[in-house]
């Protein structure tokens, strides 16, 4: 085959739709399989929204892509294949751990928002004014300097 061209998710249902392909191939690589089609000479190279080939990860992920399309009978390359590690996600037992911690202490604080709104509502509780408040802070920093 001469040239290739890119296509993406769109066109490849449009030809699948108009039967406009004489050949669908999967194509192993490191790590994946990628789609080409034959276009009366010129293949057609599945790609992403950003431009780049379209690499599966997991051959019945594309199986069941393909079959979505439209497209039922493909051929298989598999000469360059090499399956990669599964991918792990290290960060996701960390993140999960502080959700909890977030939602432990989430709980916590709304719990001593709501005793210290009770104890502010409650009819026996005594107020103490700003400037005495305040008055009483500077004084036990005199204190705490002079010792």
């Amino acid at each position: 085959m001469g040239t290739t061209i890119d296509i993406d998710h769109r066109t490849l249902t449009r030809l699948a739709d108009e039967q406009a392909m004489q050949d669908t191939r999967v194509i192993g690589q490191v790590g994946g399989w990628l789609i080409e089609v034959d276009l009366n000479g010129t293949r057609g190279r599945l790609v992403s929204k950003r431009g780049v080939p379209r690499l599966f990860g997991r051959f019945e992920t594309l199986a069941s892509y393909l079959k979505r399309v439209g497209i039922e009978r493909f051929s298989v390359d598999a000469e360059h294949y090499e399956p990669t590690p599964t991918r792990k996600r290290p960060d996701a037992a960390t993140r999960l751990i502080k959700t909890h911690e977030a939602a432990e202490h989430d709980a916590w604080f709304r719990g001593q928002v709501e005793e210290a709104l009770a104890e502010a509502n409650h009819p026996d509780a005594q107020w103490t004014d700003n400037a005495e408040a305040f008055q009483h802070v500077r004084q036990r920093i005199r204190e705490k300097h002079a010792r």
